[in-house]
């Protein structure tokens, strides 16, 4: 008896047990399904607390430069996600008044440093970005990003890591999805 309860304990301690069956197609249902919860938790987290007061579709955003961001792909990154939903932008530097512009975007993001699998070098990535859109000096939304808590989405790309937060942002602008078929190749049966 006392053999049974100490391999019981021992087996449900150790991580990474696997237990295995005498048949090979239960064997692959189930490395399928550790394989999709693994790459599941490898996408970013979803927007932390969102807060959007306004619905209404936007078309054109001015972006406050943020020089205290130190990636270099945040602002592109930034303006691809926003351009997905139909949205065009320009920069601006802080302190300045945006002209033409009633709605602004301003930004935060904290970056640490690390290295990479199989590399020396030091990499910067995202640890939390906030994005705060503007109408005329009021908030019409905002949205935040935190990594994940065991850092599975560290090496995503900026535009990865901001694009749960532009959906939030913009519930009025759908995400565009783009068709770069040639025209003489478009099925009459597609909707075109």
């Amino acid at each position: 008896m006392r053999i049974i309860i100490t391999a019981t304990l021992l087996a449900t301690t150790l991580s990474g047990c696997v237990v295995t069956s005498t048949s090979a197609l239960v064997d692959a249902a189930s490395l399928v399904g550790y394989a999709a919860s693994g790459v599941k938790s490898m996408t970013p987290n979803a927007p932390a607390n969102p807060v959007v007061y306004n619905r209404d579709p936007i078309r054109e955003v001015c972006i406050e430069w943020n020089g205290a961001v130190a990636l270099s792909d945040f602002v592109p990154g930034l303006q691809g996600e926003l351009q997905k939903h139909g949205v065009q932008s320009r920069v601006y530097d802080a302190g300045t008044q945006a002209m033409a512009c009633p709605v602004t975007l301003t930004y935060t993001g904290y970056v640490k440093w690390d290295t990479k699998v199989f590399s020396d070098a030091y990499t910067p990535y995202l640890t939390y970005a906030a994005l705060t859109l503007r109408r005329d000096g009021r908030v019409l939304a905002t949205a935040q990003y935190r990594i994940g808590s065991f850092g599975q989405d560290k090496w995503a790309s900026v535009g990865e890591k901001l694009s749960p937060l532009v959906d939030a942002l913009l519930p009025g602008n759908p995400a565009i999805i783009a068709d770069n078929t040639p025209d003489g190749t478009r099925s009459g049966a597609s909707g075109y």
